[in-house]
């Protein structure tokens, strides 16, 4: 994990914490009035965002970096090369979150993953790897998930 200022960023990860900002504003969490939002640039470099959306049951509830990853599988993507997340404390994605974004970061360790409060301050920036350091995906099972 590294703690960065806003200048350290480059342009793409500036970007992508402004859209995961603006898409946080944007979910409906009534129950938990825990807002987050995500955006992910793919290996085309496309930007997806996503956030949260819950359910009174909280058992189907949509995290926002899954959110991300589903709108750029509908719109054809299938790699994860960054992801920017933002929320009320610091934005790191959940167990569950890193597994999914892990699934699409194709066995890439590095891929980074940003996160800031909404403030945009205490910024830090951390890998898929450092985040998932014991991951189990597609290449577990002999699978490449750049054929599908």
């Amino acid at each position: 994990m590294q703690k960065v200022q806003w200048d350290d960023l480059t342009e793409i990860q500036q970007k992508l914490l402004l859209a995961a900002l603006t898409c946080c504003d944007n979910a409906y969490a009534p129950y938990s009035k825990y807002k987050v939002g995500a955006a992910l640039v793919d290996d085309k470099d496309r930007i997806f965002v996503g956030c949260n959306v819950e359910l009174v049951t909280f058992s189907r509830t949509t995290h926002a970096e899954g959110n991300a990853i589903d709108n750029m599988v509908a719109n054809g993507g299938r790699k994860v090369t960054a992801l920017a997340c933002v929320d009320n404390d610091g934005g790191a994605p959940c167990g569950e979150c890193r597994q999914r974004i892990w699934e699409f970061c194709h066995g890439d360790p590095n891929v980074p993953i940003i996160g800031a409060g909404k403030s945009l301050e205490n910024i830090q920036i951390f890998t898929i790897g450092e985040l998932y350091p014991y991951p189990f995906g597609p290449e577990a099972l002999g699978i490449d998930p750049s054929k599908y």
